[in-house]
């Protein structure tokens, strides 16, 4: 049975996201969607692979518009964490 990683790998047994260990400050400013959005990016291929909002949107359960809300806000917040660039007609996201 498949898991769904945007749910699953991100919360310790507390329900602490393992994000806030490494990252400090900075990303308390994150909401918890898009401290769940922006670890399943970082640890996700995107450069490799296509950005599919709608397969994000299917993982995290929500509709499309709350990912492009919450990639268009990691944007902002974490302007030297996160890039999105257009490449062979498909959007990619790194994020680090």
């Amino acid at each position: 049975m498949q898991k769904n990683v945007a749910e699953e790998w991100l919360l310790f047994p507390d329900g602490s996201l393992d994000v806030l260990r490494h990252s400090g400050r900075v990303m308390s400013d994150l909401t918890e969607f898009e401290l769940r959005l922006f670890e399943w990016i970082r640890q996700s291929d995107f450069e490799t692979v296509a950005w599919s909002s709608k397969a994000a949107a299917k993982s995290f359960k929500c509709k499309e518009d709350q990912i492009y809300e919450g990639v268009a806000s990691l944007t902002k917040k974490l302007p030297s964490r996160i890039q999105i660039y257009y490449e062979d007609g498909n959007v990619h996201i790194a994020a680090e």
